[in-house]
Formats: structure tokens, C-alpha cells, sequence
């Protein structure tokens, strides 16, 4: 029985694929002399179209500062938010573009920053980025570098965060994972040679939205340090910095 209402469900989606409707999309008609379009999402992208006044484009999606359009003769390019702010809508007023903003800081997909903290007495500077599968978990790769007086740390971390509410403002998070750590002693009296050694940890941080695209972030992380010793070494960080979401 489970077996036929299945096969009744494929092909029932089977038959719908092929009166599957193109999307409409809102339209907004160029004001100013001109507006550029370029291939991508960024002023680094070449310019490859330049829609006349008077004409048409549909907006199809929107990432961070720049706006998916395609215009009357089906051609895509990308527009920055401050020249479609120029353009009209059917009604003739000016189009209403929203700034970016918290929403997009909850819906955000990539994330990359900086931290600067200490790490047993060590000063620290680590550089980040993450990917978002949900709003609230996420994957992050961290690079950093600690300087002490007589012993220098270089590690990698790949760690996994869970942040219970995106919504928030002032949003609260747990990270869970590990690396690796390399040891680099300055000369002393006794000659001790360098080491890498594997680590876990285990975290609390914030982040706090700002504006538009950037937001703080503290964190404290406790570290176990495996080691090839008959005990296992145990440091804290604690870091703060600036992120940029996209």
C-alpha cells in the first residue's frame, strides 16, 4: 500500500515538471540617463551592459549591496542597491531599496573576520571564516598565531558553532572542535625543540550586530592540548574582534 502511494506521488510531481510556470518577477524602469550592469556582485566585476532611461529591468535577487536584474532582451547582470535607489516603480515613484541590515545578518551564509586575544599569557591575532548550513549552525576554519617572551604558537582549528538565536541582536553561540597546534621555543639556556601536537576545545561567545555588514565578537576557548606526556596540557583564550557577513 505505502508502495503505490508512493509511486502515485513521483508520478504525480513527474506530470507537474512540465507546467512548471517561468518566475515573475517585479520591475522597476530606469530614471537616470543610464544604469551599469555588471557580471557580478562587486565593483570589481567588468561592466558588460548599460540599460538606457526609460527601459525596464526585473529584480530577481538581491546579495548584500548589489541587486540581480535582468533586462527586456534577457540579459543578467548585477546592479549596485545606490542606482537602483534611481530607478521607478510601476507607480512611478522612487524604488524602495532596503539597506542591508539585520535580516541579512540572520540569513547570512559566509562569514569572515578577525580576533585579537591572549592565549596562556601569549598575545594572539587569528583570522576565520565560516560557513553557514542553518541559521544556526555553522563550520569555521581559524588560523592564528600567538607570540610569547621565550615560545611562539602557530595552530588551525576547524570547529562547529551553534548560535540558538540568530534573531537576536546580541546573539549568544557555543563552538565545539579541534586542530592543531605547533610549538616554537625562542633561544634559551636549554635548547628545547620544536613540537606539534593535536588539540580540542570547547567555547562561549557573542556576536553583536552593528550595521550593515559587520558585527563584534567575543569568545572564550578552553584548550586541551594532547601531548605525547603522561599529562595532557590544559590553556585558555580569550579573543575579541570585527566580522563581515555576505
Amino acid at each position: 500500500m505505502i508502495v503505490r502511494i508512493l509511486l502515485s506521488i513521483l508520478i504525480l510531481c513527474c506530470a507537474g515538471i512540465g507546467h512548471v510556470q517561468a518566475t515573475e518577477y517585479p520591475s522597476v524602469k530606469v530614471a537616470e540617463a543610464f544604469l551599469d550592469l555588471h557580471t557580478g556582485p562587486g565593483r570589481g566585476y567588468p561592466k558588460t551592459q548599460i540599460v538606457e532611461r526609460g527601459d525596464w529591468v526585473e529584480v530577481m535577487v538581491r546579495r548584500t549591496d548589489w541587486i540581480k536584474v535582468r533586462t527586456k532582451k534577457g540579459f543578467i547582470g548585477w546592479a549596485h542597491q545606490d542606482d537602483m535607489a534611481k530607478t521607478l516603480d510601476p507607480d512611478g515613484e522612487p524604488t524602495q531599496i532596503a539597506t542591508v541590515g539585520e535580516g541579512e545578518f540572520v540569513h547570512r551564509r559566509w562569514e569572515t573576520g578577525f580576533k585579537l586575544g591572549t592565549f596562556s599569557g601569549a598575545r594572539t591575532i587569528d583570522a576565520y571564516l565560516g560557513y553557514y548550513f542553518t541559521d544556526n549552525l555553522s563550520l569555521e576554519a581559524t588560523i592564528g598565531e600567538a607570540f610569547g617572551t621565550s615560545v611562539d604558537f602557530q595552530f588551525l582549528n576547524l570547529s562547529v558553532t551553534h548560535q540558538p538565536w540568530p534573531q537576536w541582536r546580541y546573539s549568544p553561540y557555543i563552538t565545539l572542535g579541534g586542530g592543531a597546534k605547533a610549538t616554537r621555543y625562542s633561544s634559551t639556556e636549554v635548547q628545547l625543540s620544536s613540537r606539534t601536537d593535536q588539540t580540542l576545545h570547547a567555547g562561549l561567545g557573542i556576536r553583536v550586530y552593528l550595521t550593515r555588514q559587520l558585527m563584534a565578537r567575543a569568545e572564550y576557548r578552553n584548550t586541551v592540548i594532547l601531548t605525547d606526556q603522561e599529562q595532557n596540557e590544559e590553556s585558555d583564550e580569550w579573543t575579541i574582534g570585527l566580522s563581515a557577513f555576505f
